[in-house]
């Protein structure tokens, strides 16, 4: 089937980024088709049905990134429903023994201070410092990339600002080590007890294969700490209805703004001429010609095989690291998931916030190293949400309905069989009744793993696109002479994907930077610059606010 449609804007990929970007170019008044290879949007973050009458999250479960001000420039204010978590996540430390982390930083103190009054006191200053360095990431994410040393450069010459104080300067001198450091540093330079060492380093691992001494752990810990979509900083929440009603209200935005949205159109050929991205050709034989620009909101590892690139900068977009390192295993049951007897003192919170599954940081140090010798943890490390108590529509009256992060699971992505998810299912599950008392009968189990993620045009299986570690973050993300969401030698292709800076995670960013820097190169948009003077500020007033004063 041949034919040809003529577009400004070309986007390529159909997950949450791609269309951000589809939906804030339409509404800034360009033509623009979205084609995404695959029959259902989303990518990551999209719901599916694993059994009739269930809604269950491919991978992203919970929403955190994704700033409230963007949801209005994508048209999605009011179309989404957020359900916060509170406690964010409670730390099961075995033998009973657990941990709550709360949005409220007196609350999680006063948590702390049942195992060492010291580190209830070590928290209000961990949280007066991630509250004004979340500021600055927030401000560092939502523009184009800088290097690590000129953020700190210019943040410091910003804390001379008249009424910031010593706040400001107190984290950029915590700012310096603490983002490139391992987290078992950060952690035991912060916290006496291993109770509250454990409670904190889930947020420093996730989705990476990084053990807590890993150097760079730090920058995930504080990716994590962003949290803005509910307005509260570091709250993350559910999305009523599923991860999938995000993508279903912005593709209802992007189209009421008169985006055209097309599945099932697999590019096989980016078009150039001249040096210039002018369309793109499907598998079938269509051509979606681009007067302005084409987007790339695919992993950047697929663009090679698409449009000739320098060898050289071809190899090197190949050989970035995008390793799985987790996989996902949803469960539905007819009966409860009873506490175990030890833990029934936790009451609702094992049903409405994320549970940990992590006694001590040592924990995820072997299981780390299990999985680099033998490519699954013997015992993984979870985090156990159950969907419906928070949701009831996401299940059958009368069922439960869990989403089971597990980690790590490590090998090549195409490596993965049947077997293999049998073995995840094991040694998840064999973690899980630790916790809770399993069912017998009546249980559904599906497992996901990397070479399902891959399935979804992620190349190794990462569920950030490429790994977020540090020589591949900020103005290295995802190559130092593609970090202005711009590849050299063809213009006008722009990278809006996790691929690009600020990187995975449900954020909107990359998609939304791609698409500013396409208006401020058509004239459209004047180029955004920091406000040093704002930005301390602004700084000073988070960290105060954290703590009520």
């Amino acid at each position: 089937m041949g034919g040809e449609r003529v577009f400004d804007v070309v986007v390529v990929g159909g997950g949450h980024n791609g269309l951000t970007a589809a939906s804030v170019l339409a509404r800034r008044g360009l033509r623009v088709a979205l084609l995404e290879a695959r029959e259902r949007l989303g990518g990551l973050a999209a719901s599916y049905s694993p059994w009739p009458g269930f809604t269950a999250p491919f991978g992203a479960y919970v929403l955190g990134l994704y700033p409230r001000w963007l949801m209005r420039e994508a048209g999605i204010e009011g179309r989404v429903r957020l359900l916060p978590k509170d406690p964010g996540m409670t730390v099961v430390l075995g033998e009973g023994r657990a941990l709550r982390v709360y949005g409220d930083a007196r609350r999680t103190s006063r948590e702390f201070s049942r195992v060492s009054p010291a580190d209830g006191e070590a928290y209000l200053r961990w949280a007066r410092l991630w509250s004004a360095l979340g500021v600055l990431l927030e401000e560092v994410y939502s523009h184009p990339p800088l290097s690590p040393r000129e953020v700190v450069e210019h943040a410091y010459r910003a804390a001379r600002t008249p009424l910031v104080g010593r706040i400001v300067e107190e984290a950029l001198e915590a700012a310096q080590w603490m983002l490139t450091a391992p987290a078992a540093r950060i952690l035991g330079e912060w916290f006496e007890s291993w109770e509250a060492r454990a409670a904190l380093v889930e947020d420093a691992l996730v989705g990476e294969m990084a053990a807590p001494s890993t150097p760079g752990t730090g920058i995930v810990l504080a990716h994590h700490y962003l949290g803005v979509s509910t307005g509260r900083r570091g709250e993350w929440a559910y999305v009523k209805g599923g991860m999938g009603r995000l993508i279903h209200a912005l593709a209802e935005a992007a189209r009421e703004a008169g985006a055209s949205i097309e599945t099932g159109a697999r590019v096989s050929e980016v078009l150039v001429e001249s040096g210039r991205a002018v369309g793109v050709r499907t598998w079938d034989g269509r051509v979606y010609r681009a007067r302005k620009a084409v987007l790339w909101a695919a992993s950047i590892k697929t663009l090679p095989s698409v449009v000739e690139l320098d060898r050289g900068l071809a190899r090197r977009i190949r050989t970035l690291e995008s390793s799985g390192a987790s996989s996902k295993i949803v469960l539905a049951a007819r009966e409860p998931l009873k506490p175990a007897e030890e833990y029934r003192w936790l009451g609702e919170d094992l049903y409405t916030s994320s549970v940990i599954t992590m006694p001590g940081m040592e924990y995820a140090e072997k299981a780390y190293g299990e999985a680099v010798s033998r490519g699954v943890s013997r015992e993984p490390w979870l985090s156990v949400n159950v969907l419906n108590r928070v949701d009831p529509g996401l299940a059958p009256e009368g069922w439960i309905l869990a989403s089971i992060f597990l980690q790590y699971t490590w090998r090549p992505a195409r490596s993965w069989g049947e077997e293999d998810k049998s073995e995840v299912a094991e040694r998840g599950l064999g973690v899980l009744e630790s916790v809770f008392t399993l069912p017998r009968e009546g249980v559904r189990v599906e497992v996901l793993t990397p070479r399902d993620y891959e399935g979804l045009g992620n190349p190794g299986g990462s569920i950030f696109h490429i790994s977020m570690r540090l020589d591949q973050l900020y103005s290295s993300r995802p190559l130092p002479e593609a970090s202005g969401y711009t590849l050299p030698g063809v213009d006008r292709l722009y990278l809006a994907s996790a691929s690009s800076h600020p990187g995975g995670g449900v954020s909107g960013l990359p998609g939304w930077l791609a698409s500013r820097r396409l208006l401020e190169d058509l004239g459209v948009e004047k180029p955004r610059r920091l406000s040093l003077e704002k930005l301390a500020l602004k700084m000073a007033r988070s960290a105060r606010e954290m703590l009520g004063r």
